[in-house]
Order: structure tokens, then sequence, then C-alpha cells
């Protein structure tokens, strides 16, 4: 029992500080069991590109790995190596390069959805520079007409002050004017009255001067 437990803490120990290495392109090499070229066999032959788990390394070239699947064994150092193998990069690279070429054409199709939103955005911004510059124009039309209406207003108010200066000399001249009036009504209606006198008196008095020239006659 305390053999199977240090045999699993050595392989959890190893497993822990194992270092990753691959078989090189192109090899199918066997695992065995000891590092010498005669030791039995564990697996006929392990395909290249293969992940492993490199745990470590004696003078005589051997290596001493373990697989995923769970195999611990030896293989002749010179079949491993720090970088997958060529295959496997390049079918790697053409993933990431279909991968890449899929992004593209995303980017290019979003970049022509931004090119005719751009493009509406453009006449938009033209239309509404033009309305603008029509607002613009309308606004310094309405300037004038209002700077031309407040004038038209002052004018009005000083003609309104003088039209009511007028009316109030009128009024005065009316007045005025209803004196004389009445002032010649009376002068006439003395000149009427005076005339009846001066009619009443040579009605009395000429007949008693015909009288007193006959009486002189006949004296």
């Amino acid at each position: 029992m305390k053999i199977l437990l240090a045999t699993i803490f050595i392989l959890f120990t190893t497993a822990l500080n194992a270092q990753t290495v691959y078989i090189s392109d192109e090899y199918r090499v066997p695992l065995r069991k000891s590092p010498c070229p005669r030791c039995s066999i564990l697996h006929r032959g392990l395909k290249s590109g293969t992940a492993l788990n490199l745990v470590e390394t004696n003078e005589d070239g051997w290596s001493h790995i373990t697989t995923k699947g769970g195999l611990d064994g030896w293989m002749p150092s010179h079949y491993l190596q720090q970088t997958p193998t060529a295959r496997d990069r390049l079918a790697g690279m053409e993933k990431k390069l279909a991968i890449a070429e899929k992004k593209v054409g995303q980017l290019n199709e979003e970049l022509k959805v931004l090119k005719e939103t751009n493009d509406v955005l453009s006449t938009e911004l033209n239309t509404v520079r033009s309305t603008s510059s029509e607002v613009s124009s309308e606004l310094k039309t309405i300037k004038k007409i209002s700077s031309n209406a407040i004038s038209i207003n002052q004018q009005n108010q000083e003609l309104l002050e003088r039209n009511s200066i007028l009316q109030s000399k009128i009024d005065v001249l009316k007045a005025a004017n209803e004196q004389l009036s009445d002032s010649e009504r009376n002068t006439w209606f003395l000149y009427g009255v005076f005339a009846v006198v001066m009619g009443s008196l040579l009605t009395i008095i000429i007949p008693r001067l015909k009288r007193r020239k006959r009486f002189s006659e006949w004296g």
C-alpha cells in the first residue's frame, strides 16, 4: 500500500513538473519500459506530433516521458522537439488563416456598412448645412424686417405724437373760432338792436321835424 501511494505521489509530482514536448515529423516512435534499445516495449509506435510530458533526460540520450493516456516510459531524445511538427503548425496556421479570412470578410462587410452609413450621414450633413444656410438667410431677412418694423413703429409713434399735438391745436382753434363766432353774433345782434332803436328814433323824430318845419312856414 505504501509503495502504491509512493508511486502515485511520484507520478503526480512528475506530472506537475513535466515539460510538454512533441514527436518530430513523420515518425512512429516505440515507447519502452526502460532507457535501452532492447527493453520491453510499452507502445509500438507513438505518432509524430503527439504531445508528451517530459519528465527527465539521461546522459545516454534517452528521455523519460508520459502520455496523456497514462503511459509512462522511455524513448530516444532525438525523436523529441520543443515545438509542434511542421504539419501540425501548418494545420494550425491554416486554421488561423481561415479564421483571419473570415474575420477580414466580416470586417469588409462592416466597412461596407460603415461606408454606406457615412454616405447617408454625409448627405444628411449637406442637407443640414443647406438648411442652416437658408435659415441663416431667412434670419437675416427677419432681422432686417424687424429693424425696419422698429423704425416704422418709432416713426408711427412720432406721427401719433405730432397728430396729438395738432389735434390739441385744432381744438384750441375750434374753441377760439367758436368764441369769435359768438362774439360776431353778439356784434351783429347789437347792430340789429341799434338799427331798431335808430329806426324807432327816426320814426319819432322825423315826423316832429316835419311838423316844426310846417309851423315855421306858417309863421
